[in-house]
């Protein structure tokens, strides 16, 4: 029999004190012939403690027989077999090792609640108790195979970033065994015959030395939109990429835009900017936000990356092609993607001034050692020109038609947009389906003084007062940047529809605000 010492500290034990707190409320309300010696000791004044119980899960206490694991391994080296690459080698009748796991947790267990209990009662800060462990070695029974494997059984363990102190954890390779296998091996052998049975050997899908020199080495997807509009909202559109900048997602973890900029409000930093409530153009705050989520949806876009939850706009926003925006609201709608990866990847935003204008750019860093790299492509249908409204309004001058330059025009469209998926070499290895969008129309909004009657009655173009009276035709605001660098953007909208009595009027082009579905504040 052989044995080892080690000290137990019970400063990092987990307690679990609600089964605790119950435990405590039960005193006195028991049994009096269980529970009622103890409640008379508390009416005498006797000092009777309810101890708080450990929580099943304890890391402390899983780490602490894992130290011990590990010591009785370096301590034991000739304990009857060893492994030899992926063979467990073995002699029959050499005396092994082994050690009861089962039965030494339950006693580190029971040390661990004394010394919580003696903490407790006696105030002090550092309570430690000494864990003896016992081996058996075995020369003429039979050895415990089933504690073989235990001590031999490692599961694999990728290596990975640790996000506080960016530090790249150590991989661990996993060995296993048939128990069953090894205890035929040892009956069939003749007592002082060496034998050997195969080990699974099980290399982890990232190595330390994989994520030391492949890390964020290779650009898996990009996107870049022109942000225009007022200054506030290209100042939102640069706040909230800049909270986006620099996030890494571990393997299988997921990015949530809401989640990562969190609430747009003022004491953010975030301003008034045009946003659409209703379907109509308002100001309000964290406006163009919805343009950082969509540019990088459209970079995500371009690679292989699992995309979890993405809106459409509910007018088409100009400054990506048809079917590749996204539209996000604090709380209701957001956009979702997971890093399907093996390994870490990293989203890099840049908000930058380039001739004048504005630009936001969206990368994504990973590992791809296959080079399959993704091509969107999105087909649109159901085209629906703007109509034309008419809106009485007094303070608008007798005789005249004003264009309402807020609420402008928006072509209606359908999209179905489709992620082609490459190899290194260009053959398509998948289509996925990024589903359908739908963008409404909204009409051209002309304002009339109520006096001259309703336009559309109007016998060619002139109201039925004094023909002194012309319309006046509001000027054309010019055609600005709709708003995007990417190819297959949605040109500006065209002139709408007009009875045949009106003169055809301009419309203004797109102004760079980034529509949201109606109720939302963002965008």
């Amino acid at each position: 029999m052989r044995t080892w010492k080690k000290r137990l500290n019970c400063a990092g034990l987990a307690l679990d004190v609600e089964q605790g707190v119950e435990a405590a409320q039960q005193v006195g309300h028991r049994n009096f012939f269980t529970g009622g010696p103890q409640l008379v000791g508390h009416m005498l004044g006797m000092s009777s403690q309810v101890p708080l119980p450990l929580a099943e899960e304890n890391f402390a206490l899983d780490d602490f027989v894992s130290d011990m694991e590990q010591a009785v391994k370096d301590a034991t080296v000739d304990h009857g077999y060893q492994i030899e690459g992926d063979q467990l080698v073995m002699t029959k009748g050499a005396p092994v090792t082994t050690i009861n796991w089962d039965q030494t947790l339950g006693s580190v267990r029971e040390s661990a609640q004394e010394a919580v209990e003696e903490r407790l009662s006696s105030g002090e800060g550092l309570v430690e108790k000494t864990i003896t462990l016992s081996a058996s070695q075995s020369q003429q029974q039979d050895p415990d195979f089933e504690a073989i494997h235990q001590e031999i059984y490692t599961e694999a363990v990728d290596a990975s970033l640790d996000l506080e102190s960016m530090e790249i954890t150590d991989h661990v390779v996993g060995v296993d065994f048939d128990v069953k296998e090894l205890k035929r091996a040892y009956q069939a052998a003749r007592s002082g015959e060496t034998f050997s049975i195969p080990l699974t050997i099980t290399q982890p899908k990232v190595t330390k030395e994989d994520l030391g020199g492949q890390l964020f080495k290779d650009l898996l997807g990009e996107g870049t939109t022109a942000v225009s509009g007022s200054a506030n909202r290209k100042h939102n559109v640069k706040l909230s990429a800049e909270a986006c900048n620099n996030i890494i997602l571990l393997p299988g973890e997921e990015f949530s835009y809401n989640n990562t900029t969190g609430s747009r409000t003022a004491a953010k930093g975030y301003k008034n900017a045009p946003t659409y409530v209703a379907g109509q153009s308002v100001d309000d705050i964290g406006g163009g936000i919805c343009q950082t989520s969509s540019t990088i949806y459209y970079a995500v876009l371009h690679t292989a990356l699992e995309v979890v939850e993405r809106h459409d706009h509910q007018f088409n926003t100009g400054y990506v092609s048809l079917g590749m925006d996204a539209t996000v609201y604090y709380g209701s709608l957001d956009f979702r993607f997971r890093n399907n990866t093996d390994y870490p990847i990293k989203i890099v935003t840049n908000s930058y001034d380039s001739n004048g204008k504005r630009y936001l750019n969206v990368q994504i860093y990973g590992t791809n050692p296959d080079g399959i790299y993704a091509v969107p492509k999105s087909t649109t249908y159901d085209k629906v020109a703007p109509t034309t409204v008419y809106v009485p309004d007094e303070s608008v001058p007798r005789g005249t038609l004003v264009l309402d330059r807020e609420q402008y025009a928006y072509t209606g469209w359908s999209a179905h947009t489709y992620r082609y998926i490459y190899d290194k070499d260009g053959n398509e290895i998948e289509k996925q389906d990024m589903g359908t969008s739908k963008y409404n129309m909204r009409p051209n909004s002309y304002h009339y003084n109520p006096a001259d009657g309703d336009p559309s009655t109007w016998v060619n173009g002139q109201p039925p007062a004094a023909g002194s009276s012309t319309t006046e035709v509001p000027e054309d605001p010019g055609t600005t940047d709709p708003g995007t660098t990417d190819p297959g953007t949605a040109a500006p909208e065209t002139p709408g529809e007009q009875s045949p009595s009106v003169p055809e009027v301009p419309q203004p082009s797109d102004s760079g605000i980034a529509p949201i579905d109606p109720g939302q504040a963002a965008g």
